[in-house]
């Protein structure tokens, strides 16, 4: 039996997304606060030498992944959100792919409702941090 993966671009991009995304998870749970052991430090605090609105991140997320939600707020007070954001990411590549394999006549709908999407939830998760 030969499984033959869909075709259409949209599909490879959602793909490369859910794994960047998996990546930034990965990192989140093989390093920690504990061991103080994340190897990216924050580029604002190195270049800058004072910290900007998203040093802490890594630490936060790597809070986030335990499930110590306070902690990671202490790190980064927008963490929860943008975290969220790429969760919800994360699932949508899967089911926009999903929706496309089922509903090939609606694709440009469906792809440009994603756009839409994911445009707005970037907006409301990363408002605070950006303005």
């Amino acid at each position: 039996m030969d499984i033959k993966f869909p075709k259409h671009p949209y599909h490879s991009i959602n793909l490369s997304f859910a794994g960047i995304i998996f990546l930034i998870f990965l990192y989140s749970g093989i390093f920690s606060v504990e061991k103080n052991n994340h190897p990216i430090k924050s580029a604002c605090e190195t270049i800058i030498g004072k910290p900007c609105q998203s040093t802490g991140l890594s630490r936060a997320f790597s809070e986030i992944v335990r499930l110590r939600f306070e902690s990671a707020k202490k790190y980064n007070p927008y963490s929860l959100k943008i975290f969220t954001f790429f969760l919800i990411q994360f699932f949508l590549r899967f089911f926009i792919s999903l929706l496309i394999i089922k509903f090939p006549q609606h694709t440009y709908l469906i792809i440009t409702s994603d756009a839409i999407l994911a445009v707005s939830l970037y907006i409301f998760c990363f408002w605070e941090m950006i303005t």
